[in-house]
């Protein structure tokens, strides 16, 4: 099975650009309930890819010993670039289901993003696509 068919297209994902601030990732993580955010240049090429855990990371620190506005004035001061994955292991449009679950597994990881043979950033499949292609029909139905 082509990866194509079980990933999400990146008409339905949210990007970042490297120069953001975290502010910025906060309501993308807190409302859209996305994971992975893929880090693009202007011409959506990939250059990277944050994590709600990699946000939260970078938190951590400052969330025991700040104060609200602190930690406020925090999140606009750091850029993505400074919290973002890079480089970013990738699939392209004709790898398969398999090749991404043996990727996922061998570098332990939750997602890969599928870019095309100029790194632009075509979709995003995650260990839970690859679940649902397992199961078929029955995990929309269950």
């Amino acid at each position: 099975m082509s990866i194509v068919q079980i990933m999400t297209h990146r008409s339905k994902l949210v990007t970042t650009l490297a120069d953001a601030n975290l502010a910025s990732l906060r309501e993308v993580f807190a409302k859209a309930r996305f994971q992975h955010v893929p880090v693009v240049e202007q011409t959506n090429r990939l250059v990277g890819i944050v994590s709600v855990k990699d946000y939260f990371r970078e938190l951590s620190p400052v969330m025991d010993s700040a104060s609200d506005p602190s930690i406020a004035v925090f999140m606009r001061s750091r850029k993505v670039h400074q919290v973002m994955i890079t480089p970013v292991i990738t699939l392209s449009e004709n790898s398969t289901v398999k090749q991404a679950a043996a990727l996922l597994l061998q570098h332990n990881i939750s997602c890969l993003p599928v870019v095309d043979e100029h790194r632009h950033l075509l979709g995003l499949v995650s260990w839970k696509d690859i679940l649902r292609a397992a199961l078929g029909k029955s995990a929309t139905g269950a």
